[in-house]
């Protein structure tokens, strides 16, 4: 299951408490029971991306602002990450924050996956978010990235481009072209933040070397008592993503990373309601995007595990309804 920390998703009900909405009240209109659920437990409570989904669409619609997601990620304190805010703050710039980011992420949310690419004079931090997460969760998120690096570095500093998955009105999208000072692109492939590689070694204000390395460590270990805690899906779901190409990707081999047997492993993820085989597929789909138009049908077929392009091809056109080949010439013609 998806979660997130609840002091992220409890930083949510403190915006809407400056607007004028009771957090009681919130809670019990979204029919919210997790806290009362929660048993005793090393780490702080986790709440589920349904619950979190819901409770910023209840704030859509109550508040009648299509873009509530926006605005909460204005709002940003670096309070609301917990310790990764306080280890972020604690860095001397934006290369080490990354860094920080992109090894403890999941501490904040597991709702998604962080990536970071450097081209020359040009840097991207793009956002992969689970296929549950809403349009107001993408928002917030990518806002409050911008939001935090200018306190920490400069209220006028702007990104280069932001690109956004979803649709978003004309006025919506002007709006915020107008706090990012930067263009907005809509119905992206990816979300993404593009800036000039530049801003990576800008110096923090609040640059603090022995807090940093303190709060590295306590950040180590409350990672380490998560990925404890986590279910056995979300274990086989990064050893899945861990790897650099899908060849030689088996059941067994998999069980075998996480020290038991092929049987044992299907019997626990079906406890969770899940398996192997499909958890497999959904990782070579969410591959697939990032390849196709990039690589040799072939080549992908490959990196995907695939015996051969016949196999590649079959399972393509039954997951999305046409051919690799006929994807590739909409694309082109769109």
């Amino acid at each position: 299951m998806k979660t997130l920390a609840d002091h992220y998703f409890s930083s949510c009900l403190d915006y809407l408490e400056t607007l004028g909405l009771d957090s009681q009240c919130v809670l019990l209109s979204i029919n919210f029971n997790e806290y009362s659920n929660k048993q005793t437990q090393q780490l702080a409570p986790r709440i589920s991306l349904k619950s979190y989904n819901t409770l910023l669409q209840y704030a859509q619609n109550t508040l009648n602002e299509p873009i509530f997601g926006f605005k909460l990620g204005q709002q940003i304190r670096t309070a609301d990450f917990g310790v990764l805010g306080y280890l972020i703050e604690s860095s001397n710039n934006l290369a080490s924050a990354i860094s920080a980011l992109l090894t403890y992420d999941s501490l904040v949310a597991d709702i998604g996956k962080t990536e970071f690419e450097q081209q020359d004079d040009i840097a991207v931090i793009r956002w992969l978010p689970d296929e549950n997460c809403s349009q107001q969760v993408i928002l917030r998120n990518m806002t409050a990235w911008v939001s935090v690096i200018r306190q920490l570095l400069n209220p006028e500093l702007s990104p280069s481009a932001i690109s956004f998955t979803q649709s978003l009105s004309y006025t919506d999208k002007k709006t915020l072209a107008i706090w990012f000072n930067c263009p907005i692109e809509t119905d992206a492939k990816f979300n993404q933040i593009v800036f000039p590689s530049s801003f990576l070694t800008l110096p923090f204000k609040t640059d603090n070397n022995q807090i940093h390395l303190v709060l590295e460590q306590v950040s180590d270990q409350q990672l380490s008592r998560y990925k404890s805690q986590q279910l056995l899906t979300e274990k086989v779901n990064h050893i899945l993503i861990a790897k650099n190409d899908l060849e030689d990707c088996s059941l067994i081999r998999t069980a075998s990373a996480l020290n038991m047997t092929a049987r044992t492993l299907q019997r626990h993820l079906k406890h969770e309601n899940t398996t192997f085989a499909h958890l497999f597929e959904t990782e070579r789909k969410r591959r697939v995007m990032l390849y196709i138009g990039k690589h040799p049908l072939g080549d992908i077929a490959t990196k995907l595990g695939f015996s051969d392009q016949s196999s590649f091809n079959r399972a393509f056109k039954r997951w999305y309804g046409y051919s690799p080949l006929s994807y590739l010439k909409n694309k082109l013609m769109t």
